[in-house]
């Protein structure tokens, strides 16, 4: 409760004006920088760096685990030694806890920045996906949110009017959302035209799971009102970033109910935990009183904001940067340059939905007619086999297996040049090396490697209910010939040519 009697006003009742215009709701974009009042965001300024500091735990401690096979001494695309990358992967593990409990929190975040960086630097290859690179774009605000010289985090209120950090994160997910949306509009695409998008999606995503099958079999009108939604979500919404706390409540739901679907039904590695905690930064400590008993809300805050000069030229200089990386497809000025650090980024996510799901099958044999399939830890393999939704754990391996597929499906009728991390996973499993062995739930051949290796695609389509009932499968599965050669022990990078069978 306040001087006023309520628990609606982070501030003092004393100006007759500002209440007029608390009542009509004018808390624009611009006013948010006012040094005459708020909105304050205590909670979404420590909330932000605690979430962040979580995600850098999970990225790291993911990548750590498959740090060996990957870009090891011994790995597929060896980089560094493993030594390196499991102490970079330590050190980011160890300084996203330090963030998660608010030791030397300024520190802290900029140790576990920099470690992802030379992370992203190394291990590039494997770290591609959009929010592998959104995650170090939104890890630079976070330094603004806290005071350097501070043990802990202060109190809410003291970090209530760090607006120039917060509305950075609001125009990344601004960004985010338009360029997509945009980008989605603008393709040539046709299941953004005629809405079978979701449909197609859930389906043909890099690793679904089992409620992407039971939502890929909605009624199509549902569907195709999705996609309106999405559309709708990802265009117009972004714009409420203007307008006042209502309305970016209403863009932080819309942006949260995305992300939600997109963990729920497949595996888009960390990227659905970083769009909800962008969102999290719209919600000001105002909503969160309305919401929360008293004893848990956040104090009024009875502060005003000075906004230094410094971040008024900072923001003026950022937001049409920001907004022409949404808004325009050319790159800036120095943009190439930024973006070979993995400094700046445009993402339009799912900007192309194939029609159709390729997947190659990896098979070894230890006389060349008995064929065995090696199984995945996620990539569809298995038709009986469909993965539930995973949150903590993002397989690299499985991710690149499915996207070469994806290229095999595009690309039918070319010819075949399978890339370098095929062929030394090739020649390591010939070779028997326990260390690639790890990147499989089983080893097919534990007595000894096989003599022959091959690729078979499959063109891979979800089974209907009444298939899925009567005979237990969650996917179709139709051969689509070789992809490369037949591989052998005695041989294992022969020379393919001619186009792949498919």
């Amino acid at each position: 409760m306040n001087s006023c009697g309520t628990r609606i006003f982070p501030f003092h009742c004393s100006s007759a004006g500002y209440e007029e215009e608390m009542k009509r709701g004018v808390l624009t974009f611009l006013t948010r920088l006012s040094p005459r009042y708020g909105p304050h965001y205590g909670i979404a300024a420590q909330g932000y760096v605690r979430g962040l500091g979580l995600i850098f735990v999970l990225s790291f401690w993911s990548f750590a685990a498959q740090a060996a096979p990957l870009s090891g001494g011994r790995g597929l695309i060896p980089t560094a030694p493993h030594a390196f990358l499991l102490a970079v992967c330590g050190l980011g593990v160890l300084s996203g806890l330090f963030m998660l409990y608010g030791f030397l929190p300024w520190f802290s975040t900029l140790t576990a920045t920099a470690s992802y960086a030379v992370l992203l630097l190394v291990a590039g290859f494997w770290l591609h996906l959009p929010g592998d690179l959104l995650l170090l774009e939104m890890a630079f605000p976070a330094l603004l949110l806290v005071p350097v010289f501070r043990k802990t985090y202060p109190s809410l209120s003291d970090m209530s009017s760090r607006l120039t950090g917060i509305i950075w994160i609001n125009l990344l997910l601004c960004k985010l959302l338009l360029g997509s949306g945009i980008g989605q509009l603008l393709s040539q695409d046709s299941s953004w035209k005629d809405s079978t998008a979701l449909y197609r999606f859930f389906e043909t995503q890099s690793l679904p799971s089992v409620p992407g099958w039971y939502l890929h079999h909605l009624p199509a009108t549902l569907l195709e009102y999705g996609v309106w939604g999405l559309v709708f979500i990802e265009i117009m919404l972004p714009m409420y970033v203007l307008f006042p706390r209502t309305y970016r409540n209403i863009l932080a739901g819309g942006a949260t109910l995305v992300s939600i679907i997109l963990l729920v039904t497949g595996h888009q590695g960390f990227l659905p935990l970083q769009i909800i905690l962008l969102a999290f930064t719209l919600v000001d400590d105002v909503s969160w009183r309305l919401v929360l008993p008293a004893q848990y809300g956040p104090r009024a805050s009875t502060t005003f904001y000075h906004p230094p000069l410094g971040s008024k030229a900072f923001l003026a200089v950022l937001i049409p940067i920001l907004l022409f990386q949404s808004l325009v497809f050319y790159p800036l000025p120095g943009e190439r340059f930024l973006a070979s650090f993995r400094l700046s980024n445009r993402y339009m996510l799912f900007r192309e939905v194939p029609d159709r799901r390729m997947e190659l099958s990896l098979q070894g044999s230890m006389d060349g007619k008995q064929w065995i399939e090696y199984r995945f830890h996620m990539k569809p393999t298995d038709p009986r086999s469909l993965p539930n939704m995973s949150i903590l754990h993002h397989p690299r391996f499985d991710q690149r297996f499915v996207e070469l597929g994806s290229l095999v499906a595009s690309d039918a009728g070319s010819p075949v040049q399978p890339p370098l991390w095929l062929l030394n996973l090739i020649t390591k499993l010939f070779d028997g090396d326990p260390i690639v062995q790890t990147l499989f739930p089983v080893n097919p051949f534990p007595a000894q490697p096989p003599r022959f290796l091959r690729l078979v695609a499959y063109e891979y389509r979800f089974a209907d209910p009444v298939t899925r009932r009567e005979n237990g499968v969650w996917w179709i599965r139709e051969p689509k010939g070789l992809y490369g050669p037949v591989f052998s022990r005695e041989n294992p990078r022969p020379r393919s040519s001619g186009p792949p069978g498919v």
